[in-house]
């Protein structure tokens, strides 16, 4: 009986211990939440809020595992174009890309509508042309709230794929106040 006894013990005591280790590695993977400029969005939890120097940009997140010179290569970056009250989206982004493509460092991979959190939103992506870390590009643009944000999601071409599911937890959870 008393073996009976200490085999539980270990049992537990081992089952305590493995639970501990699971519960420690996914820390990394509880999702933060962003909440501000008027807008909120959920994002990965090992990613980091980052220096946002594109135009007009509201805040970029990134993730740290992918810096290459001191800067990462996949990111989010939120937007707000400062456009005239009442701007129709569809004429702002077509006025946007009529140049764009028109540069031979960059080449559209597809253009089309979909949803982002309920709301109907135009999306371009596009990749550069250069041969040394090609970077792929998925461009929303969305009125949400008569406010037009595009939302940027940003990873080299050998990763993008493998990116898409932290993209998409930013893009189902975009939201405007």
């Amino acid at each position: 009986m008393r073996k009976y006894i200490i085999l539980v013990i270990f049992l537990v005591f081992s089952v305590v211990l493995a639970s501990g280790c699971v519960s420690n590695n996914n820390q990394s993977s509880i999702n933060k939440t962003y909440s501000q400029n008027n807008i909120s969005f959920k994002y990965p939890g090992s990613w980091e809020i980052v220096n946002a120097t594109s135009p007009n940009a509201v805040v970029a997140v990134a993730d740290p595992k992918t810096l290459e010179n001191g800067s990462p290569t996949t990111l989010v970056v939120i937007q707000k174009p400062i456009v005239a009250t009442g701007s129709d989206i569809n004429t702002i982004y077509s006025s946007n890309y009529a140049q764009f493509f028109n540069n031979s460092d960059y080449q559209r991979v597809s253009e089309g509508n979909i949803t982002v959190n309920g709301v109907n939103a135009l999306e371009n992506i596009y990749k550069t042309n250069t041969t040394v870390s090609p970077i792929q590009y998925q461009a929303i643009w969305l009125n949400e709230n008569g406010n037009i944000y595009v939302i940027l999601c940003i990873a080299k071409v050998s990763d993008f794929e493998g990116q898409q599911a932290n993209f998409n937890l930013i893009l189902d959870t975009f939201k405007s106040q």
